[in-house]
């Protein structure tokens, strides 16, 4: 009996010791079950991370809409009737006065053909980027809005990119330059101190 008294007691020591070592072991962090202090740190940055990529996801998409709409407004240069082209519409509209967007619109009326419009296209693009070079001012193509991190940049530089958005071909090409400039922007804006604002 009295040996039986001194096992039982071992062995619920020996359990309450197992216990013990498993509940410091998980506080610890070593536990899948266990909180520590850094945990609630780790969620937050998990769900500001998530809601990053969530809104890097909305940009790509919003991108995609505007590379669309842009292929879509050049064809209806080539395709609708020129008098009915807005401002918006026309390449360095914003750059132009009433008399000349209509005098573009009446020239491009006649152009025959797909080619030659084309060719008279090309003309004018060159020229508005002569006019926004010397006038220093922002030269925005049919289906671009703003640019992300715009504000840091220089007139020039904002307009650079969105010639080299517009001449790539690929939605993959397109995808991998914005992203590209996006970390770019996010770079110089820690270095400047300074918070992006976000594009609609």
């Amino acid at each position: 009996m009295k040996y039986r008294l001194i096992i039982s007691v071992v062995a619920a020591s020996m359990l309450a010791f197992a216990s013990l070592s498993s509940f410091a072991w998980q506080g610890k962090g070593g536990g899948g079950g266990g909180s520590s202090d850094g945990s609630a740190d780790r969620v937050q940055q998990m769900d500001r991370d998530r809601m990053q990529d969530r809104d890097r996801d909305m940009d790509r998409d919003m991108d995609r809409d505007m590379d669309q709409t842009r292929d879509q407004d050049r064809d209806r240069i080539h395709q609708q009737d020129p008098s009915s082209l807005s401002a918006a519409e026309i390449y360095g509209g914003g750059l132009m006065t009433e008399g000349e967007l209509n005098q573009y619109r009446k020239e491009l009326a006649k152009q025959n053909t797909h080619q030659q419009r084309e060719q008279f296209q090309l003309k004018h693009e060159e020229k508005m980027r002569q006019r926004a070079m010397q006038q220093g001012k922002d030269l925005v193509p049919p289906g671009q809005g703003p640019v992300y991190g715009g504000e840091l940049m220089s007139v020039q530089e904002r307009n650079t990119y969105r010639e080299q958005l517009r001449s790539m071909n690929s939605e993959q090409e397109r995808e991998q330059f914005q992203l590209q400039h996006e970390e770019k922007m996010r770079e110089r804006a820690k270095e400047l101190g300074l918070k992006i604002e976000e594009t609609e």
